[in-house]
């Protein structure tokens, strides 16, 4: 295996959106994406690239990056603007908190291939932009040096089934016979443990803020309010109705339920079915875009509970925080909840059914035609989806009757959880990217020869016949006088010339070149580029823009 003592991590791909917990309605992927900035920012890492659209961005970055920062702890934080992509090969690669990340793959040829990695992660995988995005992998130009990676054994599989039955359907049309060959590695995502450490005055106090008793059973739910794209409610109302019928008079049952509600009419179906189905269950409702209310629950809870039966869940991050809170959790045993509650020690997984390969085409085709939208689609499927009722009931009834059961799988819960310390994702990471580095070091001493990238066209070689003639180092340059005397300095100042950034060459190059044509009555362009001492690209840009403006005249002499 490769060591992973380095200094610096990729590059992370930057946009507000990606990281943000602070807005009305907060996805699994932005919580997952914020806690990554944080295990940066708590990292021994010296240096981190940030590759941002504009200087804005960035400004916006190390704003929310400063609030994640230790006390007294500094980074380097270097702007990479996506324009300059080629700057990423300081940092051996590029982030992307997303599957669309083979686009980032095309951008790189001009830099060359193999000098960065490009690194890419699942959230959800039952959207048509998220499987469009895992099938661009395929046959987007992605090297062995790049990584997809899963975050659960779940989502690997369905990664693998869907390039599987890619590679028979291009093979079949097309007679292709070798599959792309970038890793698919499965690393978790993480928590913050410390986050989730309360004393007994702050579990006290905030019992009471509640109204929640001492012998009193707490079962928590977090996350989306939304049974149609996370967790059907129902079946967790009926279990904790049973279980409340079976406890004694005197110990009260409370459901809460932190989160948000995706508009008011389904804030009202919750609501109101609390009184239809468990009239005798205390419930709570708190907002779960609130870090506060988060931590509350948390604290005053006994039992976490995540029913969920969705196929949009990849991973499940909220149990693994009421694991780390010391909670024993009940959870659906679903795609990545497999990953981390251990059946009979952390908690208890309850069984699920639904139907076998092959009868789901027409619910996704009516997704893919724009019949169903993607809520519909997901809400479609998740009513094919069963959860074992009276097994939830009898392991509630077990953890609600059994203090000693319940503080020792808590117990255990917490130890479990610190697998997926942050931290040890980290480590995972930089153990990925030594490996990935080693293709990389490995390709650049055997001189890899790459194809251009398809999607990327450059328009001299797309329109290469539109032009009279195309210019060269035989090009004959020379001064044209009497048609534009306007100075230089002035003429760029035109909004008709300089509407957008950078689209005009650099003013001292252009004053340059200028000065060595004026004393030559003729030049050679490739007399000029031996002269300026420059890029053949920027003399080439530099001259047609000084032709096209009436400073000099090119004369083709082929």
């Amino acid at each position: 295996m490769a060591e992973n003592n380095i200094e610096n991590l990729w590059a992370i791909f930057y946009e507000n959106d990606a990281y943000s917990i602070t807005k009305d309605k907060v996805m699994g992927r932005q919580a997952a994406g914020n806690a990554l900035l944080k295990a940066y920012a708590e990292s021994d890492l010296n240096k981190v690239g940030v590759y941002a659209r504009n200087e804005n961005s960035f400004k916006d970055f190390v704003s929310n990056f400063s609030t994640l920062l230790p006390s007294g702890s500094q980074k380097n934080l270097s702007y990479i603007p996506w324009g300059n992509p080629k700057l990423l090969s300081d940092f051996g690669g590029l982030y992307h908190p997303a599957p669309d990340f083979a686009k980032f793959a095309n951008s790189r040829f001009s830099s060359g291939h193999n000098k960065y990695s490009v690194v890419g992660v699942t959230h959800t995988t039952a959207s048509q932009s998220a499987i469009d995005s895992i099938l661009d992998c395929f046959i987007e130009p992605l090297m062995p040096w790049d990584a997809l990676i899963c975050t659960s054994k779940s989502v690997k599989n369905s990664v693998d089934t869907l390039y599987d039955e890619y590679y028979n359907i291009l093979k079949n049309r097309l007679g292709i016979d070798k599959k792309p060959n970038f890793e698919t590695p499965i690393i978790p995502l993480g928590v913050h443990s410390d986050d989730f450490n309360f004393s007994d005055d702050e579990i006290n106090s905030n019992r009471k803020s509640l109204g929640i008793n001492d012998n009193d059973i707490v079962l928590l739910f977090l996350g989306r309010l939304s049974f149609h794209a996370k967790a059907h409610y129902l079946p967790m109302y009926l279990a904790v109705n049973k279980v409340k019928e079976s406890l004694p008079d005197d110990v009260n049952l409370h459901l809460i339920q932190t989160g948000w509600f995706p508009n008011d009419p389904v804030e009202k179906m919750f609501r109101e079915d609390t009184v239809k189905i468990a009239p005798n269950v205390k419930f709570h409702f708190l907002d779960g875009r609130n870090p506060l209310n988060k931590k509350l629950s948390f604290s005053v809870s006994d039992i976490f509970i995540s029913l969920v039966d969705n196929f949009q869940e990849t991973f499940g991050l909220t149990p693994l925080e009421g694991m780390a809170a010391g909670l024993p959790v009940i959870v659906s045993d679903w795609d990545g909840y497999r990953d981390t509650v251990r059946n009979g020690i952390d908690g208890y997984r309850i069984s699920t059914a639904t139907m076998g390969p092959g009868n789901g085409y027409d619910y996704y085709e009516k997704y893919y035609l724009g019949l169903d939208t993607y809520d519909h689609y997901i809400g479609r499927t998740s009513q094919t989806v069963s959860i074992n009722i009276s097994e939830c009931i009898e392991k509630i009834k077990l953890l609600a009757s059994d203090k000693d059961l319940r503080l020792k799988l808590g117990k255990n819960a917490k130890k479990r959880a610190e697998d997926f310390e942050w931290s040890k994702i980290i480590d995972s990471y930089k153990q990925l990217k030594s490996e990935l580095d080693i293709k990389r070091d490995f390709s650049i001493k055997n001189n890899e020869k790459f194809l251009k990238p398809i999607r990327i066209q450059d328009p001299y070689t797309f329109f290469n016949d539109y032009a009279s003639f195309r210019i060269n180092k035989n090009t004959v340059i020379s001064r044209c006088e009497g048609i534009n005397n306007i100075d230089l300095d002035d003429f760029i100042e035109f909004e008709s010339i300089s509407f957008l950034e950078s689209i005009t060459p650099n003013l001292l190059i252009l004053k340059s070149l200028l000065n060595y044509i004026n004393k030559s009555k003729e030049v050679l362009l490739l007399d000029l580029i031996e002269e300026i001492k420059l890029e053949e690209f920027i003399v080439y840009q530099s001259v047609l823009w000084l032709s096209k403006y009436g400073y000099i005249i090119i004369k083709d002499m082929n």
